[in-house]
């Protein structure tokens, strides 16, 4: 499936960048490649989402949807009329939450850390480590 993102030019340069059927993935670059890079992540991250709350994909606008939109952009304030908006697709990133089950070792001190961190905050230990895990920064 892809999704369009709209790069609207800024009138202080650059571009602001936003996905129609995704309000939530909203971005900017200061250049073309920089936008680029940082729609990619903002259409990962709010689609992530989208699977951790078990909230369905919206469907992909069509064509002219996404320019009359484009269009209507280029009145609001702060845009550069003298370049032109771009609209590109990115493929959706497969997002899989099929629970994988898997076997580690640790110490006892250290289960007994987790487990009491999870129940303080009510969460399982499993919960708690893909939390963990993903605040922990790559």
């Amino acid at each position: 499936m892809y999704y369009a993102a709209l790069f609207i030019p800024a009138r202080e340069g650059g571009y602001a960048i936003y996905f129609p059927d995704i309000p939530e993935a909203i971005t900017q670059g200061d250049t073309l490649e920089e936008g680029l890079d940082m729609a990619r992540d903002a259409l990962a991250i709010s689609l992530e989402e989208y699977a951790k709350e078990r909230r369905p994909l919206p469907n992909p606008s069509p064509v002219e949807v996404l320019e009359a939109a484009m269009r209507s952009d280029m009145q609001t304030e702060g845009v550069d009329k003298s370049r032109k908006p771009l609209l590109q697709f990115f493929n959706a990133p497969d997002v899989d939450l099929t629970p994988v089950k898997l076997n580690i070792s640790m110490t006892r001190g250290a289960l007994a850390d987790i487990d009491a961190k999870a129940a303080r905050l009510g969460m399982t230990r499993s919960g708690f480590l893909v939390r963990a895990a993903q605040a922990f920064p790559a």
